[in-house]
């Protein structure tokens, strides 16, 4: 006969047993959330300005204003594992290599179509946004889809008032 342990412990798994697995598929975008943002605040604003200003300078393929929006030891990481540990390299790839690879528009589509998936404050002068796009910069990985889609894990300091990019993950979703 089990033990009143036993029997307790099994009355508390089975309910976590029984529920739905919270997990997303690839290709699904989860419901946008903020965590450790305070609604209305200083920083939530701050925050919004900031990707403004991302969305404007990618879409205008602008690398002074999109550098300028980067720490200078920056991380860039790209969805084919292409990596830059500054902002001075960074500038110089996209300057020379990724914008003039493709016309204007294929940016400012990307830039369009950015949502933000969510918005993440990791105390007051760090924050996590995580956003999408749909975009023609190569094909889609996923059967069927025109638009290749890609996600940004971007890493945010604030450095003299400023929220800054310090880190930028970019990956593509597959099936």
């Amino acid at each position: 006969m089990p033990n009143t342990f036993s029997m307790i412990a099994l009355a508390i798994a089975l309910p976590m047993l029984a529920t739905e697995a919270q997990a997303q598929e690839r290709r699904q975008i989860p419901a946008y959330r903020e965590i450790g943002v305070e609604a209305g605040s200083d920083q939530r604003q701050a925050l919004l300005d900031f990707l403004r200003s991302y969305r404007d300078a990618w879409s205008e393929e602008n690398t002074d204003a999109f550098i300028v929006l980067h720490t200078d030891d920056t991380e860039w990481i790209n969805a084919y594992a292409r990596m830059f540990t500054d902002a001075p390299s960074l500038a110089d790839f996209l300057e020379n290599r990724l914008f003039p690879a493709f016309g204007p528009g294929v940016s400012r589509t990307e830039a369009e179509n950015m949502e933000l998936i969510s918005m993440r404050a990791l105390g007051d002068d760090t924050a996590v946004l995580h956003l999408y796009t749909d975009g023609n910069r190569g094909p889609s990985a996923v059967a069927g889809r025109l638009l290749r889609r890609t996600h940004f894990h971007l890493v945010l300091v604030r450095q003299s008032g400023q929220w800054k990019v310090a880190h930028t993950a970019i990956m593509d979703a597959r099936d």
